[in-house]
Formats: C-alpha cells, sequence, structure tokens
C-alpha cells in the first residue's frame, strides 16, 4: 500500500513525531522524531533528535540536530551543530557551524566554513575549505581547495587538482603563526596529512609524508618526507622537503 504524505509538521514547544512521510517539518522547539523520516523539507532551529534515516529534498538545521541513521539529501546547510550516526549523502553540503559524521560523507560538493569531524571517508566532486577540518579517512575528490583558517587534518587525499593556502586574511592569525613556527610550535598551524596525491598539487603550510603528482609546487612553510613527480616540481626556498623522485 502506498503511503500518503501527512502535510506540513511543526514542533515549537517540546513534542515527539512519528516517522511517515510528510511535506514539510519544522521544529523551533525541542523534539524526539521516532522512525524513520521522508520529506519535502527539514528545518532546525531547536534541539532534534532523530531516530531513524532521513531523506528530504533539503535538511537545514540552525540549531541543534543529533541523527541516528543515513541522512540522503540534495541541500544541506548547517550554522549550528550537526552529529550523524551514519552516512550523509546527496548533492551539495555547506556547513558554517559544526558537522560531525561517523562514517562516510558520498556527495558532489563540499562547502566548509565551520567545524567538520568526518571518521570515515569523502567522496566529492570538489571540497572547498576555510574553516577546519579532521577526516579519519580517505578525502577524494576532484577539485580540493582549502584555505586554512583552522587544523586541518586528513589521512589521505587525493584528486585531480589539490590547492592548499594558509590564509592571509586573518594578520592575528598570520603573526601568532610565525612565531610559533619560531619556537618549534608551527605544526598546529599546518594542514597534515600521511600522503597526497593528484595531477596537480600546490601546498603551502603542509606537513606531509608523500605528495605524488604530475606536476608538484611545494610553498613555504612546508615540510614534506618524499616527493614523487612524473613532469614537474617547483619548491620554495622556505619549505623543507626529505627525497625528491622523478618517476619515469
Amino acid at each position: 500500500m502506498e503511503q500518503v504524505r501527512q502535510g506540513n509538521a511543526v514542533i515549537s514547544g517540546s513534542g515527539q513525531l512519528a516517522g511517515g512521510l510528510y511535506d514539510n517539518i519544522t521544529i523551533s522547539g525541542s523534539s524526539k522524531i521516532n522512525g524513520n523520516i521522508n520529506a519535502i523539507d527539514v528545518k532546525v532551529s531547536g534541539s532534534a533528535d532523530f531516530h531513524g534515516n532521513v531523506a528530504s529534498e533539503s535538511v537545514t538545521v540552525s540549531g541543534s540536530a543529533k541523527f541516528d541513521g543515513d541522512i540522503d539529501t540534495s541541500k544541506y546547510v548547517s550554522s549550528g551543530s550537526t552529529s550523524i550516526q551514519g552516512h550523509l549523502y546527496g548533492r551539495a553540503v555547506t556547513t558554517n557551524g559544526s558537522l560531525r559524521c561517523e562514517k562516510d560523507i558520498r556527495v558532489e560538493e563540499i562547502k566548509n566554513n565551520g567545524s567538520l569531524y568526518v571518521k570515515g571517508d569523502i567522496e566529492a566532486e570538489s571540497f572547498n575549505s576555510h574553516g577546519g577540518f579532521h577526516i579519519m579517512g580517505l578525502l577524494n575528490a576532484s577539485e580540493i581547495k582549502v584555505n586554512m583558517s583552522g587544523r586541518c587534518f586528513a589521512h589521505e587525499i587525493g584528486g585531480d587538482q589539490i590547492i592548499v593556502k594558509y590564509s592571509r586574511l586573518n594578520i592575528v592569525s598570520n603573526f601568532f603563526r610565525s612565531l610559533f613556527d619560531q619556537m618549534g610550535y608551527g605544526d598546529i598551524w599546518r594542514l597534515h596529512s600521511e600522503q597526497i596525491e593528484a595531477t596537480d598539487v600546490s601546498l603551502e603550510w603542509s606537513k606531509v609524508g608523500i605528495v605524488r603528482g604530475n606536476r608538484v609546487y611545494i610553498g613555504p612553510g612546508c615540510k614534506i618526507e618524499l616527493i614523487e613527480y612524473t613532469e614537474t616540481v617547483d619548491i620554495h626556498p622556505k619549505a623543507m622537503v626529505g627525497n625528491v623522485k622523478k618517476i619515469i
């Protein structure tokens, strides 16, 4: 029997909502959602606990939300705090707050302007970060652009084009970055990764075990153990590199 949508659901105080098919779900209070949800739009500006999977055309969190299951959405936007125990699937993800995912994120586009923690892997077409991130697995995207303004770590990074720069907009951060580096504590300001591999690689202020690429640029503040390249390599005088090997 085909399920029928139950219309809109609005919780502005404290309440519970059963799983099912809905048009729009709006939560501005404190709520618990029991069961799988399928909706057109889900908005959380209060506090919500979702006990089940969520499928929706769009999910917006400006408050606090916890998801026990998976999220499958075309558009995910968070300016609050989100915790996901399952996977995050979709097209576009934008986070201006805090996003924690215990499994994988598989989307087309990610824009991170806040804090991102992923226990699994990230698979995307494009990854653009102006915040901090901690990725325990693989960060894989065709285009990766990182403008560091927080601590950044990914176990492995792969793609077609990878560009890592440190933010030049914050004068105070740049002052302390240089000061801490002179004192021997500069690693806290660097992007950390065991391995980075792409067709084109351009790095600044990165500490990496192995860098592999066709065309590789290693900028100031980098600490690289090994570079393997096939076409060109350019190393800034203020970078530290252990070994360089051309692959024929």
